[in-house]
């Protein structure tokens, strides 16, 4: 059911951002292989229950932008992580350097995360995406409200680490 849910909106969304989306997702499937992912933590852990942490998580990763929380990012992020969006393809260090400079001109008020999917894509690996609303201004300039917002989780050490983030300005709200 998640995956047909997954599946139309992908059929709803321009061919442009599907064919953007498959450019980036390749280079994820090759992370994935070496990511050392493991299966969930317990068998019998549901679907459900991924997707609630999961979520958690990622609004962990908008809560850390607001409250200027570069740790957060590093213990959910992995060495090897990358960070995709408009201005670019960004390691772990890049994104975090960015997000310090940042935190220096940036105001965040609130955000809100809605309509999330997620994809399995191997044990201990999960695509998860969502829609965000964020209000923020950058030296004095609103930024764009509405994104979409992806990423790929892989479960190491028993906890879920980001291993690829993404987030695009949505034109259509």
């Amino acid at each position: 059911m998640m995956l047909a849910r997954f599946q139309r909106r992908l059929r709803s969304r321009p061919k442009t951002m599907l064919l953007a989306g498959s450019v980036v997702l390749l280079p994820v499937a090759f992370l994935l292989q070496s990511s050392g992912a493991q299966a969930p933590r317990q068998k019998t852990a549901s679907l459900s229950d991924i997707q609630q942490e999961l979520v958690r998580t990622e609004t962990g990763f908008f809560e850390a932008w607001k409250t200027n929380d570069e740790a957060y990012s590093r213990a959910h992020m992995p060495e090897e992580g990358i960070f995709w969006g408009e201005s670019g393809t960004f390691s772990r260090e890049q994104q975090l350097q960015q997000q310090q400079a940042l935190s220096k001109v940036c105001k965040v008020d609130g955000y809100g995360l809605s309509d999330f999917g997620l994809l399995p894509l191997d044990a201990g690996a999960y695509l998860l995406t969502y829609r965000a609303e964020q209000y923020a201004t950058c030296n004095g300039e609103r930024i764009p409200v509405h994104i979409n917002g992806s990423s790929v989780y892989v479960l190491r050490s028993g906890h879920w680490q980001a291993i690829y983030r993404a987030q695009v300005t949505n034109l259509v709200p």
